[in-house]
């Protein structure tokens, strides 16, 4: 396992990220903010209260973090790559990309599962389970250890992708398919 800064987007199985559906999941919270933050600039300007200033304040850090989280997931590359030597999955990052190459050697199995969180939640996702070594190294590396040890509580596996479009998913399922070795395991679970 070696930490990469991004996934490359020029091999043969691409998981790119779905920016469309990004920017449609933060733009109503950044237009909150930003009319709550003009309205509050009004407030200022008509009041010269220190709470509509607060407010303003507030509602102008709240944009500027939801546009680093929309540059974080949809800026910093595709989800996931592989050819038939590495497999390449982003592992995280808000102010800058962190990705893991692996080779094919220390991934176990790929397996599709579906997540089901509260208030009927569901999301599909492509869980990755490494050797013991590869797990000891990401294990190793503070930066990545964190993530990795909250998606396997949340998803039963250190490196984990998920999309929205799970049709996506099931042909990049094949698509590894082709080009993992023989001892790679593959399954879909539910």
């Amino acid at each position: 396992m070696q930490r990469t800064a991004r996934v490359p987007d020029d091999t043969k199985v691409v998981l790119p990220v779905s920016t469309g559906q990004v920017l449609r999941e933060h733009a109503l919270t950044i237009a909150i903010f930003f009319l709550t933050a003009a309205i509050a600039g009004l407030g200022v300007g008509a009041t010269g209260s220190a709470v509509w200033l607060v407010v303003g304040v507030l509602c102008v850090a709240g944009v500027v973090l939801e546009v680093l989280l929309v540059r974080a997931q949809a800026g910093f590359g595709p989800l996931l790559a592989a050819d038939t030597e590495h497999v390449w999955v982003r592992a995280g990052g808000f102010l800058s990309a962190r990705s893991v190459r692996l080779t094919w050697a220390e991934v176990t199995a790929v397996t599709l599962h579906r997540w089901r969180g509260r208030r009927n939640a569901t999301a599909r996702y492509l869980a990755f389970d490494l050797t013991d070594e590869a797990m000891a190294e990401l294990a190793a590396d503070p930066r990545l250890a964190r993530r990795a040890r909250r998606l396997s509580r949340v998803f039963g596996s250190p490196v984990a992708v998920a999309e929205q479009g799970s049709h996506i998913l099931d042909q990049t399922l094949r698509d590894l398919r082709d080009l993992a070795p023989d001892g790679v395991q593959f399954a879909e679970k539910s």
